[in-house]
């Protein structure tokens, strides 16, 4: 729900004509879309009626109530138009191959059901999600922070299409994108539990702390895109407020919990599988 809060404030200061591309993975798929087809305030009303406060009570609407499928039903419809591109990872087993499907233009059926097998977290659904014949989970397994689809090596753009900034919202407080991949492109990557002190309790989405993880990603967004935005606002001026931002934050990340630390680290394996041109895919 941080991303939803931060989300909201960037679109107050960045015009949606202005963002080319979303990518994501895991629950992140649902404030991506929400983004792409104008919904944020959707997506935030699913948020707020969570109101779960422990971890075997969230366990249970997740598994047994079926809360993901309820929320996705509520969220996509035949109406909606994606007018950003978007991207997810999805997760093949057990050869723990990876795809992207990247979504775009008018609704087409056939998203809920990749999209559905993208946020199939293992031992949270009763059920196996199923593509091309093949089993298949939750994309966050091989890339929880899917930027290859944006900064790949073999990604070409004209001078015209050249990305002015490349935002990264993630909960790995050590995470670094040059780890992966050398661009041009400013990149600003923003550990979003910072904005909560680094709270460990991302299990609790009691309607207390969702309004506080709500007011405070907004405020944290709203700081943030001030100052990338502000004055000329050049491409060379986003990049120096993007490395400012970087460098003060960076000292208490590396002294702070990461929430998906694991996942980034086991993350390392699947960039194997996902060095092929041949794994992106369209569905439109």
């Amino acid at each position: 729900m941080y991303q939803v809060g931060f989300t909201r404030a960037l679109t107050e200061h960045v015009s949606r004509d202005e963002i080319r591309f979303v990518s994501s993975a895991s629950g992140g798929i649902f404030t991506a879309y929400a983004l792409s087809a104008n919904k944020l305030g959707c997506v935030e009303r699913m948020y707020r009626k969570i109101d779960v406060s422990t971890k075997r009570e969230l366990f249970w609407q997740v598994f047994a109530k079926h809360m993901l499928t309820d929320y996705m039903d509520a969220l996509l419809s035949p109406a909606d138009t994606l007018e950003i591109p978007l991207c997810f990872p999805v997760c093949f087993v057990p050869l723990f191959s990876t795809r992207y499907y990247w979504l775009h233009g008018k609704y087409n059926r056939v998203w809920e059901r990749y999209i559905t097998a993208a946020t199939n977290y293992p031992f949270l659904k009763i059920f196996p999600s199923f593509l091309h014949g093949r089993i298949a989970i939750d994309g966050g397994a091989v890339d929880n922070i899917p930027l290859y689809p944006i900064l790949k090596a073999d990604r070409s753009l004209d001078e015209k299409d050249k990305l002015d900034l490349v935002l990264v919202l993630h909960f790995d407080a050590r995470y670094d994108y040059r780890k992966a991949f050398v661009t041009d492109t400013p990149v600003l990557d923003l550990d979003l539990s910072y904005c909560n002190d680094f709270s460990k309790a991302h299990w609790d989405f009691s309607a207390k702390e969702t309004d506080k993880r709500l007011q405070k990603s907004y405020e944290y967004g709203n700081s943030v895109a001030s100052r990338l935005f502000a004055g000329e606002c050049s491409r060379e001026s986003i990049r120096r407020a993007a490395d400012d931002i970087f460098l003060e934050e960076h000292a208490l990340r590396q002294r702070c919990f990461s929430i998906d630390g694991l996942a980034t680290f086991l993350n390392s394996a699947g960039r194997i599988f996902r060095s092929e041109t041949h794994c992106m895919k369209k569905l439109y």
